[in-house]
């Protein structure tokens, strides 16, 4: 479903739970409605609504498709409600896929109907980590499809691990890493503390590559873009900013953003520009 703003211009979220009534996210198309018109009055020009698909909570594939035709419906409904109304970003439908394991995992990349739209898997290996996840990663790669991590900085990593290296190395397999714009202002201290810390320096070190809301509706804040936007101009990072919001997410959505990175740009690439922009 699509409206007739253009949104080449604008931020891009590809996490988001607005599809009401599915999961944590809005209870309700009046809630979905009012954080979608939120969102464009804050310069969203496109959201992919990203309902959590509980892999593992799903124990057979009619389970499985039972779960996404439920999300399917809920979304045609917010969909429809969306027809005649200005002013809201394009909508489109995708998943957050909780997948602790390769064998969760697998059980889905073989689904052309689930994912981003393209061949990009939006997934979460949960809060608290047990292992490495690596060979998530390989698991997606090797099916031919593409992998956008979670909310990284949001994890309870493994007791001695250095976060940011268990990280570089999940990219260095071919992972992309999306960070929630909530975690700039320090908005997720209480539930992963020093959530905010590593996010700033993911950033500084080039390790970002999407920043998203995860907006789970208007019962639920800490999630302006605009105000992220803000954040990253005035630490000098508009450079960053225009790629993490904006054209990485369009890049990925046209299915042409490779995990090596853009070209002519390597990991670490990103540098931090003094003058100030918007994407």
């Amino acid at each position: 479903m699509t409206h007739a703003t253009d949104h080449s211009t604008g931020i891009i979220d590809l996490h988001s739970h607005l599809v009401p009534g599915v999961d944590d996210g809005t209870r309700t198309v009046a809630e979905s409605l009012t954080a979608l018109a939120g969102l464009h009055a804050e310069g969203v020009r496109l959201v992919v609504t990203t309902p959590h698909l509980l892999v593992p909570r799903l124990e057979s594939d009619a389970a499985l498709v039972l779960e996404l035709d439920t999300h399917r419906r809920a979304f045609d409904r917010l969909a429809e409600a969306t027809a005649d109304q200005q002013n809201l970003p394009v909508l489109m439908l995708g998943q957050e896929i909780w997948a602790p394991d390769a064998a969760s995992v697998q059980r889905v990349t073989g689904r052309r109907e689930v994912g981003l739209p393209g061949r990009f898997l939006l997934v979460e290996f949960g809060f608290t980590l047990q292992g490495d996840h690596n060979e998530v990663v390989r698991e997606v790669l090797d099916a031919g499809r593409q992998i956008l991590i979670a909310h990284p900085e949001r994890y309870h990593y493994v007791p001695g691990a250095e976060p940011i290296e268990v990280m570089r190395c999940w990219q260095d397999l071919g992972a992309l890493l999306q960070i929630n714009v909530g975690s700039l202002s320090g908005h997720y201290e209480g539930s992963s503390p020093g959530s905010s810390r590593l996010a700033w320096q993911m950033i500084d070190t080039g390790m970002v590559d999407v920043i998203a809301t995860d907006h789970h509706g208007p019962r639920r804040r800490g999630v302006s873009p605009a105000e992220g936007l803000q954040e990253l101009i005035d630490r000098g990072a508009s450079a960053v900013a225009q790629r993490v919001m904006g054209e990485n997410p369009t890049r990925i959505m046209r299915d042409d953003l490779l995990p090596s990175g853009l070209p002519g740009q390597g990991r670490g690439a990103d540098r931090l520009e003094q003058e100030p922009g918007r994407p």
